[in-house]
């Protein structure tokens, strides 16, 4: 089925999953994905990729994806660098903030893009591209039930990382709370990016 253009939404969130950028070829709802975040990217309709969603727009903006050394499980000091500032959404976090890694490909920074926090690894942790798309690597919409399916289904990513699920746990429990504030601040200040974005084009017809 095909997707819809990227004028009939107001703004896109693609969020993370389990398939790779890498093999794009074996996945073509992905394809057809990358062309959505291009054409919206290209066309000022807000846009918001989250984990694979954010390699998957940075891969349509041109940028890199590998594969991490070895998969990276847990949490990391989230640092805005001074772009962040006049951020619509980064200037709106809460700091110091924690964010929830749990990935194993990892994106460069596209071409013409602002990096908007330091890297937590090899690799652009946030960026923006003109006005309104921003890739993130990080899981700010991740929650405790979401953390609990992941320790059930996905038990060999810590051995991969190298973590133990006792540390992961313990890890969370410091974390968890201030992980809502540090999500609804950022899809906050996105969701009033769509709807100025959106009441803009009512205004101009």
């Amino acid at each position: 089925e095909a997707l819809p253009a990227a004028r009939e939404f107001d703004g896109l969130v693609s969020l993370g999953g389990e398939q790779s950028v890498r093999e794009l070829g074996a996945h073509g709802y992905l394809e057809a994905e990358v062309g959505l975040l291009r054409e919206a990217a290209e066309a000022g309709t807000p846009v918001l990729g989250v984990c694979l969603g954010g390699q998957l727009l940075a891969h349509a903006l041109g940028a890199r994806i590998v594969r991490l050394p070895r998969r990276t499980v847990g949490w990391r000091e989230l640092r805005p660098l001074q772009a962040a500032r006049a951020d619509p959404c980064f200037s709106s976090l809460p700091e110091p903030a924690m964010a929830l890694h749990w990935n194993e490909d990892c994106f460069s920074l596209p071409p013409g893009a602002i990096e908007l926090a330091a890297p937590a690894g090899p690799a652009c942790e946030a960026f923006r591209h003109g006005d309104v798309a921003w890739g993130i690597q990080f899981h700010p919409e991740v929650d405790a039930d979401v953390l609990e399916t992941w320790y059930r289904s996905e038990a060999g990513w810590l051995e991969d990382a190298g973590v133990s699920e006792a540390e992961a746990r313990a890890a969370d429990a410091r974390h968890l709370d201030a992980q809502a504030s540090l999500g609804a601040a950022l899809f906050g200040a996105f969701a009033a990016v769509v709807r100025e974005r959106a009441s803009a084009r009512v205004r101009a017809g």
